[in-house]
């Protein structure tokens, strides 16, 4: 009996043995099929590669489309941005001819059976849909090539982009179409924003699994950057809507808001009317943004620059009158009249809050056409904004005008200088910067590097620009001003009205101006709104352009959380004014 257990412990024993024996073979074989897949994967990955390649087996080019570069708002919300559509054909001799398959095809496309099966049955050996898919049944149709084992499915992808805002901001981002860039953004940033489409050659392995190998005749895929703009994407919603209401109202031409951060120099809105939506037709002219191509004569707004630079050269005090008839000759043969007759004595307030052309003509004479002439080049009235939009248009002036006298005459109120609604807001703005002009300034960012702010130069001094944006206040809070109907309760706001004939024009008309300041101390934004040519009875600044500027305040006091006047001049220091 112990024998026989003695001889059974001896087979255990040996059974263990050989059992450890064997798993050890098949751990080693298991750990030689790793270290021969890893040398085949990892140390040995070219020579592999490219030996297949060389026999030709399992070779494949893949083209990479690169993806096209994101357009953000300045507040993070997505102006421009790709869409994950497809173009869907059919390729019938491929193709399951179950009812079944057509039914689930029909489902996953949201195609009708009919009409996948109609070109079919009239003979057509394919047909590619116009109309492309989206992602999600493009994932649906996948999984039925799949089931089906179905060949003769297509499916490729294209370049659509998506425009949230619609033809509010299209004047500004401009349009992909067909895979060309068009117009705005789209097109002037088109190498950054495209990228660069690449191509790639590799194997497939037995997983499917493509295995790309470097090679210095293939194209390296970049893709494009993203770009930020300055845009705060609900200022430019509100402007889009408003300077559109207002055309559409007063039966004008077009019209156009630009609302600049004196500060900065940072474009917060620049909307235009007519306008067009990215994914609809473009009608003719639509596709032209008047804020930034269009030219105008600023009308009496241009006054506010006129007075800062007379006081600027020390030509005139700030205590200062002027006695107004009416009229004044400039010379033998030409006089100007102010519209709404004699003004009588008028210090520099009354001046500007009534719209004195008298004043502003004489203001202008004594600065001097010389003068007069380098201030508008200063101001960048005469050259491109350079914002980095496509088609930039500078401002036309006559520096040849035999008339000279004449010529600076009217220059102070407006007038014989025409001008872009940026180019005149970003000339303004100086003068809610303490006398400082920014440039203009629309992108933020490419990519992850940042767009520098950039000072231009300093137009006029301190005192100066606090003087006149004071002066200004009393277009909108004197009884007397041109303004007085644009009141908001609780804030004070700096005003100028223009109203420009548009003299030596075919169809004639008028230009309706406003711009203004907001608030008056310390603003944080300057509004320029202009409408073209206004055919509904009313043609003067404060009824049709003032409702805008007064809309877009109120969009600026809401967006930025702006106190009232007595309560942030409460907690903000007061610095005494310079004597003047």
């Amino acid at each position: 009996m112990a024998k026989g257990l003695r001889k059974l412990a001896r087979s255990s024993k040996s059974e263990r043995g050989n059992a450890r024996v064997v798993g050890l073979a098949l751990a080693s074989g298991f750990v030689l099929a790793g270290v021969s897949q890893a040398n085949v994967q990892v140390f040995r990955r070219q020579e592999v590669m490219n030996l297949a390649l060389e026999r030709g087996r399992y070779e494949i080019t893949q083209n990479q489309e690169a993806q096209r570069g994101v357009i953000y708002a300045s507040d993070g919300r997505v102006l421009v941005q790709n869409q994950d559509v497809f173009e869907f054909g059919l390729f019938y001799d491929r193709l399951p001819k179950s009812p079944g398959f057509f039914a689930e095809l029909s489902a996953a496309t949201g195609i009708s059976i009919d009409d996948l099966r109609r070109p079919s049955l009239l003979g057509e050996k394919s047909r590619i849909w116009s109309e492309p898919i989206s992602g999600g049944k493009a994932t649906m149709v996948r999984k039925l090539i799949k089931d089906w084992r179905a060949d003769g499915l297509s499916l490729r992808r294209i370049l659509r982009r998506s425009y949230p805002l619609e033809e509010k901001a299209s004047g500004i981002l401009g349009l992909v179409r067909d895979g060309k860039a068009l117009n705005g953004l789209e097109l002037s940033m088109n190498d950054v924003l495209s990228g660069q489409n690449g191509r790639a050659k590799g194997y497939i392995d037995r997983t499917g699994l493509f295995m790309p190998v470097v090679s210095e005749d293939l194209t390296q895929l970049v893709n494009g950057q993203d770009v930020t703009l300055t845009i705060d994407s609900e200022l430019q919603l509100a402007a889009g809507m408003a300077v559109r209401h207002a055309v559409e109202l007063n039966k004008a031409a077009s019209g156009s808001v630009v609302i600049i951060e004196p500060s900065t120099g940072n474009i917060l809105a620049m909307a235009n009317w007519p306008s067009f939506n990215p994914d609809a037709n473009i009608q003719p002219g639509t596709d032209l943004n008047v804020a930034y191509r269009g030219l105008f004569e600023p009308g009496s707004t241009f006054k506010i620059m006129t007075l800062a630079k007379v006081l600027q050269e020390g030509k005139v005090g700030y205590h200062d009158h002027l006695q107004c008839n009416g009229r004044l000759q400039v010379t033998k043969s030409h006089a100007v009249s102010c519209s709404h007759g004699a003004h009588g004595d008028i210090d520099w307030e009354k001046a500007i809050a009534e719209s004195c052309n008298v004043a502003a003509s004489t203001w202008a004479k004594q600065v001097g056409w010389d003068h007069m002439h380098s201030y508008l080049k200063d101001l960048g009235l005469l050259k491109k904004p350079e914002v980095g939009l496509p088609w930039e248009t500078k401002g036309m002036y006559n520096e040849n005008d035999p008339a000279k006298e004449l010529q600076v005459s009217i220059n102070g109120f407006g007038q014989a200088m025409n001008m872009t609604p940026l180019a005149l807001a970003s000339a303004y703005s100086m003068l809610g910067n303490n006398g400082v002009r920014m440039a203009p300034r629309l992108i933020a960012k490419i990519g992850e590097k940042e767009t520098p702010v950039k000072t231009e130069s300093t137009i006029v001094s301190p005192e100066v620009a606090d003087y006149v944006r004071t002066v200004m206040v009393s277009t909108i809070e004197k009884d007397f001003g041109t303004g007085k109907g644009l009141r908001i309760p609780g804030y004070q706001l700096a005003g100028k009205t223009g109203t420009a004939e548009k003299k030596g024009s075919r169809n004639g008309g008028y230009v309706s101006n406003f711009v203004g300041f907001v608030p008056a101390e310390q603003p944080k934004a300057l509004v320029l709104v202009m409408i073209d040519n206004p055919r509904n009875g009313s043609y003067y600044g404060a009824t049709v352009a003032g409702p805008v500027f007064v809309d877009m305040a109120k969009q600026v006091i809401r967006r930025y959380n702006i106190a009232p006047d007595a309560e942030r001049m409460a907690q903000v220091p007061v610095t005494p004014a310079a004597e003047r």
